[in-house]
């Protein structure tokens, strides 16, 4: 989201374009993530601000566009921000509902774990202050989500209305990775889950699934993949004893911090994806796996059943067995339409219509509803700060 963001506003003349982020970017990783184009672009931006915390962030040098990707958790605002001058995508109003259960992984998140050294009372005064500033900036700015489920959200949590802008997801590069590999492909019928390694993240599910699966004799085995981070190796140690509990070390396997071209390898190798989660709100690994062609079988409720037909979602994991059993003996004809269907989501895409919006804010700086007052715009080249 944030690469595709910055592509788009350094494809505008006369932009120049300032990156405020919690992390030093590891440009090298980034490459071999994105591709070398993401190289040359990070050597465009005028400059990279890291900071430890939300309130170590200055906008000292006037901004006349402010962009956080990260709004449905980083509440970032500052007096001068309004609906003219400000863009907030919030995937989903997360931060309101971790800050009202004071939720202590949202501390960590925003303090990088700082904020558990600190007192009772500036937790209290932080909770507060942080609750202030994300109200403010979500209404206070131009907000965008992934989806008409996160779109509603939005609406329920703040009484705002928001505009559907789906996130850029690299369905080419799936597709073109899938094509060079398919000499290759097997007659296996794997299903793939792809997912962070993360307790919210629901993965029990799939491994439940995987016991039915295997009760009813369909598919050859169910593999997960996905990035482990120190925090959850014990989530991580509790999924690998329930396999052992269901009897499934040969049914079903683990791939721990795969690499993209171990990625599209299992992508080939297998024919059905799974969503173990309900209610995400949109599903980037769901896009990704339906542009190399398999077929997604997801919960009836979250933001991907806005593009996922009817027949491949469930509600009991009885109902994705069957869905599961569809989806082995789709036609190709049929993954075919599917990979064509996310067309829509495609990086060139969100930067297309992300430039159209920012276009739009620009030709009228002024007319914006808002509680403040904007910022003159001079005769200088206008300057962007990406949070």
């Amino acid at each position: 989201m944030a690469i595709a963001t910055l592509q788009a506003l350094l494809g505008i003349d006369g932009f120049d374009v300032r990156l405020n982020t919690f992390e030093k970017p590891n440009v090298t990783k980034l490459t071999a993530s994105f591709g070398q184009n993401v190289t040359a672009m990070m050597q465009r931006i005028s400059r990279i601000g890291v900071y430890r915390s939300l309130e170590k962030i200055s906008l000292s040098t006037p901004s006349n566009l402010t962009v956080n990707t990260h709004g449905d958790l980083l509440p970032f605002f500052n007096q001068h921000m309004t609906k003219s001058n400000s863009i907030v995508y919030c995937h989903f109003p997360l931060a309101k509902y971790w800050i009202d259960s004071e939720h202590p992984e949202y501390f960590s998140l925003i303090h990088h774990g700082l904020i558990m050294e600190k007192s009772k009372a500036f937790r209290t005064r932080f909770l507060a202050q942080a609750k202030s500033n994300y109200i403010q900036m979500i209404r206070n700015s131009t907000v965008l989500t992934n989806s008409e489920y996160s779109r509603r959200a939005i609406w329920k949590t703040f009484g705002i209305q928001s505009s559907v802008l789906s996130p850029p997801v690299e369905i080419e590069r799936f597709r073109d990775a899938v094509r060079l590999r398919g000499s290759q492909k097997q007659n296996s019928e794997t299903v793939l889950v792809i997912s962070r390694f993360h307790y919210s993240k629901k993965i029990e599910s799939a491994i439940k699934l995987a016991s039915l699966l295997k009760e009813n004799k369909i598919g050859d085995g169910l593999t997960i993949v996905g990035n482990l981070s120190s925090d959850s190796i014990e989530y991580f140690s509790h999924l690998r004893q329930m396999v052992e509990d269901y009897n499934l070390e040969r049914f079903v396997k683990f791939i721990i911090n795969a690499d993209f071209g171990m990625l599209t390898e299992l992508v080939c190798q297998s024919k059905v994806y799974f969503h173990p989660l309900a209610g995400e709100p949109f599903g980037i690994s769901i896009v990704e796996a339906m542009s190399a062609g398999l077929i997604p079988v997801v919960p009836d409720i979250g933001g991907y059943t806005e593009f996922v037909p009817k027949k491949y979602q469930f509600h009991t994991l009885g109902e994705a067995v069957e869905a599961v059993a569809v989806a082995i003996e789709a036609a190709f004809s049929e993954r075919n339409s599917l990979s064509e269907s996310v067309e829509q989501f495609s990086v060139s895409n969100y930067i297309q219509s992300f430039r159209k919006i920012v276009s739009e804010l620009m030709e009228h700086p002024l007319a914006a509803e808002t509680e403040n007052i904007p910022i003159p715009i001079s005769g200088r080249k206008p300057h962007q700060s990406l949070n």
